[in-house]
């Protein structure tokens, strides 16, 4: 049996390999399913014509919010929340994880049997960031755009999932 913490995160990341597969089947008129979960990657997917897979990486506000996000939801654990005060520089804060976090993917040597195996899989990143707009955008792109990334090659595409009013919205990442 997964630690309390461990089942939270597992069960964050197939929520979000939900997301992206109803997502994929919606614009590709696919029926992708879940076939196996190696962990990693999070999920091997499978249509009819095509077996793909999809790693998860949470990009957060920052540790402490992250902290906060993970204490409240796992049961026994006592609540540590990020407080209330003055916060500054919140999306440079927030659009330096991301980087970080999507770097730190496309440079993994994990993947490459996969990648090997069933072709370039999907790299879907959870966006955590509570103050997200549209300034967000340039600062994610600003961020990105001053690394210098050893590319693997194991991921065809980058999705971001982020919340929207009641729901979620899947879109691709152009990271040029």
């Amino acid at each position: 049996m997964p630690k309390p913490r461990r089942a939270v995160q597992e069960a964050h990341e197939r929520f979000n390999v939900g997301l992206l597969l109803e997502a994929l089947n919606t614009r590709h008129r696919a029926n992708f399913k879940v076939i196996e979960e190696p962990n990693p990657p999070e999920a091997i997917i499978q249509s009819k014509c095509t077996t793909r897979w999809v790693e998860v990486v949470t990009a957060f506000w920052n540790a402490a919010y992250a902290k906060d996000l993970f204490s409240y939801a796992t049961e026994g654990e006592q609540h540590e929340s990020i407080g209330g005060g003055v916060f500054m520089n919140m999306t440079p804060q927030f659009a330096e994880n991301f980087a970080n976090a999507v770097q730190s993917k496309l440079e993994k040597p994990t993947y490459e049997p996969f990648r090997d195996k069933y072709g370039p899989g999907y790299l879907l990143v959870s966006v955590q960031f509570p103050f997200l707009g549209r300034d967000a955008w340039h600062f994610m792109r600003a961020a990105w755009a001053k690394r210098q990334v050893q590319d693997r090659g194991c991921f065809r595409s980058i999705y971001l999932a982020y919340r929207v009013f009641n729901g979620y919205k899947v879109e691709l990442w152009r990271r040029n």
